[in-house]
């Protein structure tokens, strides 16, 4: 892990892993979920990347500074990924992302299209407009858990007792899972507005922008889970020129699965086989 300054002073956590080769000259840019940090993506594609991967920590996550509320925007993100990729010297890379990544990688492809080659967009999380409501609400009912409750123990165990995480246990135990990632995470009490802000925001601002991202792409898609919903990927796979969905397993049908197959398919695609 080396950490990268930004012009504004803002101090990110970037990973980088070798590939074994180097096609068309270009890296690729690998982005966490919401609450997660780079190992995440690192941890997705393993040891066996056909190309150098880089990894950045976004602003709230992993070692990185605090997130103030005016950080938590895609276009912010997505500004910080492609800052890096200038001082790592990449002028042009593949770039993807799980979930926010997903949707920080789609900003960058919009808003950035000479810098892309190549796009994977691994369970996405939002369309063209911010979460839905119930979904902000359970974001918003962790963030004042984690500012009220005096710790993250106390928080968990008021959390866990809601209703509504009942609910979510009962249907989907992986996102339950994930949702108890956003109160234990390490820095969760100090990064509040990474829970407010980016499920308000969203990646683009149209949906007619999608059909205008003409490199390769990647979707990457499964069933059972309320906070990414299947739909989503099937969106962008139709609206997207050169595209494939792929559809895994999700992690309560098959975990090893779901690992095994995103792996395999992302490592195809950035090798240019058959995914």
């Amino acid at each position: 892990m080396r950490i990268i300054q930004l012009p504004d002073q803002t101090e990110l956590g970037v990973e980088e892993r070798p590939g074994s080769r180097l096609p068309a000259g270009d890296a690729f840019i690998f982005q966490h979920g919401m609450g997660g940090e780079a190992g995440q993506p690192l941890g997705y594609l393993g040891d066996q990347a056909p190309v150098p991967v880089v990894a950045v920590n976004s602003r709230g996550h992993g070692n990185s500074r605090a997130a103030r509320a005016d950080d938590c925007r895609f276009d912010v993100a997505a500004d910080d990924v492609v800052a890096v990729a200038d001082r790592l010297h990449l002028s042009r890379f593949a770039v993807g992302g799980i979930s926010l990544g997903a949707g920080v990688a789609l900003n960058i492809a919009v808003r950035y299209p000479e810098r892309v080659s190549a796009l994977v967009l691994c369970r996405p999380a939002w369309l063209d407009q911010p979460q839905p409501p119930e979904t902000r609400q359970t974001y918003e009912t962790i963030a004042e858990l984690l500012e009220s409750a005096g710790s993250a123990d106390a928080a968990l165990e008021a959390f866990t007792a809601t209703s509504l995480y009942r609910q979510v246990l009962a249907a989907a135990p992986a996102a339950a899972e994930s949702l108890r990632h956003q109160i234990t995470r390490p820095g969760a009490a100090a990064n509040t507005a990474v829970l407010r802000g980016f499920p308000a925001d969203r990646p683009t601002n149209s949906a007619a922008a999608w059909a205008e991202v003409t490199v390769p792409v990647l979707v990457i898609g499964h069933h059972d889970d309320p906070f990414h919903p299947y739909s989503i990927s099937q969106a962008y796979a139709s609206a997207m020129p050169r595209s494939r969905l792929v559809t895994v397993p999700s992690k309560d049908v098959d975990r090893a699965g779901f690992a095994a197959q995103i792996r395999a398919s992302i490592s195809g695609f950035l090798a240019g086989q058959a995914v």
